[in-house]
């Protein structure tokens, strides 16, 4: 069950974020902004509760996925720009969590 306290706190702390430069001139505008404050606020609670039942091989997995999606938008760039270094990088990360 979701802290209803912490979850309203999180919404609020989302929406005067949102409207420190901005502002919905009409009530109906601000219970909208209000409205998505809380719904983000929500999708964090959520990711944050899924997130905590993960054991250390579902991160593991999730890791390396990461890593192979970063490799692969690391090969898609243009040849103007150097790779070496990052692929390396990610390549050795990727081979570490393979082995264990």
């Amino acid at each position: 069950m979701v802290n209803r306290s912490k979850l309203m706190k999180a919404a609020w702390t989302i929406y005067r974020r949102m409207t420190r430069t901005a502002r919905p001139s009409t009530v109906d505008g601000r219970r909208r902004w209000f409205a998505d404050a809380l719904r983000g606020a929500w999708e964090a609670a959520k990711l944050a509760a899924a997130e905590a039942v993960k054991t250390e091989a579902d991160r593991a997995a999730d890791r390396r996925a990461e890593l192979i999606r970063q490799l692969q938008t690391l090969d898609a760039r243009s040849f103007r720009y150097s790779i070496t270094e990052e692929r390396r990088a990610l390549v050795s990360e990727l081979s570490s969590l393979e082995a264990a």
